[in-house]
């Protein structure tokens, strides 16, 4: 199926209800709402369409840089965040040792937090024993699109 990428862009919202490059619609001649690129018939493909099976092969060819940098950046930030995670045991290893609970360093301020236990509801075992109680205190929030890019 030919799709549209105003449409996954959300750019066009069609009121008709269909999921489909107006190009390629059978609807398109009565459709009020139709692209321009559908009606005039001069256009020999329409520029917004694409194929939902090469979709994936055309976008890592057009963001092919961009995914690159990422994969880059997420590599490093990962091999970054595993030596804070070493220094930061050091540190508290040394704070322990010595007795410190906060010291500044040029901007930076460094506090030791001892260790604590922490309470916090099973929400699993909550929803599965009493899900009315569940249901009453469960919070909804809108969440933005993201990535999840993960370090294999």
């Amino acid at each position: 199926m030919m799709k549209c990428r105003q449409i996954t862009r959300g750019e066009v919202f069609p009121t008709c209800g269909q999921d489909i490059c107006c190009f390629y619609c059978d609807r398109k001649d009565l459709c009020e709402e139709a692209c321009g690129d559908a009606k005039d018939g001069v256009a020999q493909k329409c520029q917004d369409a694409f194929s939902e099976e090469t979709a994936l092969i055309s976008m890592k060819k057009d963001a092919a840089a961009v995914i690159k940098a990422i994969a880059d950046l997420t590599i490093q930030k990962k091999k970054i965040e595993e030596q804070e995670k070493e220094m930061r045991a050091q540190l508290i290893k040394a704070m322990e040792q010595y007795g410190v609970k906060k010291f500044e360093s040029g901007s930076v301020t460094f506090t030791y937090v001892a260790p604590t236990v922490r309470n916090s509801i099973d929400s699993v075992k909550l929803k599965k024993e009493q899900p009315d109680v569940a249901a009453k205190y469960t919070k909804t929030s809108n969440v933005s699109a993201s990535v999840k890019i993960e370090v294999k």
